[in-house]
């Protein structure tokens, strides 16, 4: 396991991840095909293992302080489930009524559906935001762009950074009581006014001295070189390969159709006159929300995506009670 660095935003230490501790092309490849993967699955199944094994991995880098991102997830997803049969009332099995509209469960599932996508894309987005580091992307794509990569790596530590400061100003005048969130309407937004101020002077004197040290180091003056402390080892050629065969289900999986669930269809083609639910001829609610029963090719279809999207979560995991085991045993 690699030493520990410094914390991230979301108060992750990066040292306790080991699935972070593989090569960065690894990492950066499984990444990229969960994102991926994951904006074109519809099934409830795979949508749900998405969703869980996400938030299982983020709460594993950030420990008790991802409770409040994955708070927020829950809100997030039970406000844009539920609201969207507000501003879509097709369908026709209807759950009630709210002034002469109807509330349906088509567009329910649609709402649910839409919101599983979303907060999985996030969860998995957060995640990356702490496992890949400025210096592992630098890594990779330094040599094919470096300025490219110099400004998006520069871009990204910008809000953190910022944010911070920001934190450090508005406690040093709170310290002379002159504190940004008390006082009058006018006295606050002279305070944060300051704040503001004293941030964009920083910042400025900030670039200033990256230019200098950028100039005196002979940045743009010759070919760069870099230094790489990262070695492609047997282990990480293994993952990739158990990485690549799960990957080559799931897709087929995902081109044949088999983790898809046409919810929109029936919450967004005109119906031909809604029915409460319980109706013989409405479509089962029961069946609507779980979608449609798995056949072979798609239950291994979902194996093979659950098994893929838990790698992360079970690689850390695993070398903590191994550490854990080891120190008891000592």
């Amino acid at each position: 396991m690699r030493s520990g660095g410094a914390c991230s935003p979301a108060g992750a230490t990066r040292g306790a991840d080991a699935f972070g501790s593989y090569h960065p092309a690894l990492v950066f490849t499984f990444f990229a095909c969960a994102i991926v993967l994951g904006m074109f699955v519809r099934n409830p199944a795979f949508l749900a293992v998405t969703v869980v094994f996400s938030g299982l991995y983020y709460a594993v880098l950030a420990g008790r302080r991802s409770l409040r991102m994955l708070a927020g997830m829950v809100a997030l997803f039970i406000a844009v489930a539920v609201l969207n049969p507000l501003f879509n009332t097709r369908g026709d099995v209807v759950l009630f009524t709210y002034f002469d509209r109807p509330y349906t469960l088509e567009a329910l599932a649609f709402g649910v559906q839409t919101a599983a996508l979303l907060v999985g894309m996030l969860l998995w987005f957060s995640c990356y935001n702490i496992v890949m580091t400025s210096d592992k992307f630098t890594y990779l794509f330094g040599r094919m762009a470096p300025s490219v990569t110099l400004v998006f790596t520069m871009v990204l530590r910008l809000v953190p950074t910022y944010r911070r400061k920001i934190d450090e100003l508005a406690a040093a005048r709170s310290g002379i009581g002159r504190s940004p969130a008390v006082g009058t309407l006018s006295e606050r937004v002279g305070g944060a006014s300051a704040v503001l101020s004293a941030l964009s002077s920083w910042a400025l004197e900030g670039g200033m001295s990256t230019a200098d040290s950028m100039r005196s180091r002979g940045f743009g003056q010759a070919r760069r070189t870099a230094y790489a402390r990262y070695r492609f080892t047997g282990r990480d050629g293994a993952l990739l390969a158990c990485m690549a065969l799960l990957a080559a289900i799931s897709i087929a999986a995902i081109a044949g159709g088999f983790a898809s669930a046409d919810f929109a269809s029936l919450a967004i083609a005109p119906a031909s006159g809604p029915v409460s639910a319980g109706a013989g001829a409405a479509p089962d609610p029961i069946s609507l929300m779980i979608g449609s029963v798995p056949d072979p090719i798609s239950a291994c279809g979902l194996v093979a995506y659950s098994v893929f999207m838990a790698l992360p979560s079970a690689i850390t995991i695993g070398e903590r009670l191994l550490w854990h085991i080891s120190l008891s045993n000592s």
